[in-house]
């Protein structure tokens, strides 16, 4: 049977012809570098003299919006982004999938997979050279990319305020292989995703009195299913006068970016090791650092491996109210998971220490799943629980306090929490009955 073609993409918004894009870059650099210094009016200058060039020749005009298009489209390629400038600049675009330079496929937030009608280089040895100068001068540390050093992650300021992360691949495959991820909620809050359907009224309130209650939370989830986006709305919970310290490989969270709501936030990034080998700045050694800045809350991108430790002491050191993210393939699996990145620490830690310091680390996990379905994607806060002391089993005991019955789309109560974690969250302005069981609904 042969396989279904994939529809080529379309949000009815007009892609510049590459060749056009292409040439206008070409004389607005050249105007850039007899000195003028006003990229703006410079590109805006060259697309007006394009257009009237159309004109002259009697050929259709073209609207306003592609216009305004073809000079972000411009802009992107005088930036070195080339031919995914366009890309870049589509705002339904998650993910970007660059298999050789005339294979790209884009998924869009609705859960469409689709093909892009533009290569976005003129061959794979062009593709490469964009790639590697873009490796070189992106970031705050330089990244070789060659036959010798094939692999290379960074994150470039492009593709919206948080900019996106792009993961790239060569020698080790048969074609230059790239991903870019979009970051598009930028500034996302609860009442956004009640909005989209993630979660309900119960959940946002629960979610936010949570965060009024400084308790510790852990959001868990597999690849995609918008841990970041969540954890990104619950420090719109955060008030504007605490201390702020945030945590992450790349920045992706944004706090940093919005003084109005949080003027007082720190945000650290790992720094990866120069092309010389040398100044590596860790996720483990950022998280040390943090405590010394006197923060209200830490707030950590995500952890993968043994700095798992770190996290652990910094939401046990009275900071209330830590957050952070984890892969996990569900509220249960996480204690295991916690103490299995614990081995790969420095020196490891013991499953019996990962278990207690898990234990008096955190009061919450938040776990979402992404679902995939012929209609479309959406993601939902599929369970929430309650992290309790070791029991007999020497693990963490979980309590359930909303989980997805059976046929359903969104959790719904199971039991209220421990009278302790009841009384702050009650205390921090949460109505006791968002743990009634519905009417109609049992398990």
């Amino acid at each position: 049977m042969n396989r279904p073609v994939l529809p080529w993409f379309d949000d009815g918004d007009p892609i510049p012809d590459p060749a056009t894009v292409d040439t206008i870059r070409k004389r607005s650099a050249a105007r850039l570098d007899a000195r003028e210094h006003d990229e703006q009016a410079v590109v805006s200058d060259e697309v007006s003299a394009w257009t009237a060039d159309r004109a002259a020749a009697g050929r259709p005009p073209v609207s306003e919006a592609v216009e305004r298009r073809l000079i972000r489209a411009v802009h992107g390629a005088l930036a070195g982004l080339g031919g995914l400038a366009a890309l870049l600049d589509r705002e339904r675009i998650e993910n970007i999938h660059i298999h050789g330079y005339d294979h790209v496929l884009v998924e869009t937030a609705e859960g469409t997979t689709t093909r892009w009608p533009h290569p976005v280089a003129d061959s794979d040895e062009a593709l490469l050279d964009l790639l590697g100068e873009m490796f070189a001068r992106a970031g705050r540390t330089s990244r070789e990319f060659s036959p010798a050093h094939p692999i290379a992650n960074v994150r470039i300021a492009a593709g919206g305020p948080l900019g996106a992360r792009v993961a790239a691949v060569r020698e080790l495959c048969d074609r230059p292989r790239v991903a870019i991820r979009r970051h598009r909620l930028a500034h996302a809050t609860l009442g956004d995703l009640r909005a989209n359907g993630t979660l309900d009224t119960r959940l946002q309130e629960f979610l936010s009195a949570a965060v009024a209650a400084g308790l510790n939370l852990l959001i868990t989830g597999g690849p995609y299913a918008g841990k970041t986006t969540l954890l990104r709305a619950l420090c719109q919970e955060i008030p504007a006068a605490e201390h702020v310290v945030t945590v992450e490989d790349d920045y992706e969270l944004g706090l940093h970016l919005d003084h109005a709501r949080h003027p007082l936030v720190t945000a650290l990034e790992s720094r990866t090791a120069g092309a010389e080998g040398t100044g590596a700045i860790t996720l483990d050694d950022l998280l040390k650092q943090a405590l010394r800045h006197s923060p209200s809350r830490v707030v950590v991108g995500e952890v993968r491996a043994g700095e798992i430790t770190a996290l652990l002491r910094a939401l046990g050191n009275g900071a209330a109210g830590g957050m952070g993210t984890l892969h996990a393939t569900s509220a249960r699996a996480v204690p295991d998971r916690i103490a299995a990145l614990g081995q790969l620490a420095d020196p490891p830690l013991p499953i019996g220490a990962a278990h207690r310091w898990t234990a008096s680390a955190l009061d919450v996990i938040v776990h979402v799943a992404r679902h995939d379905q012929p209609d479309g994607r959406y993601r939902t806060v599929g369970e929430i629980v309650e992290v309790g002391p070791v029991g007999d089993a020497d693990t963490p005991d979980l309590t359930p306090l909303f989980a997805t019955a059976a046929g359903q789309r969104q959790p719904t109560p199971i039991g209220p929490p421990s009278p302790t974690l009841l009384e702050r969250l009650t205390v921090a302005g949460l109505d006791p009955g968002v743990f009634d069981l519905p009417t109609g609904v049992g398990w």
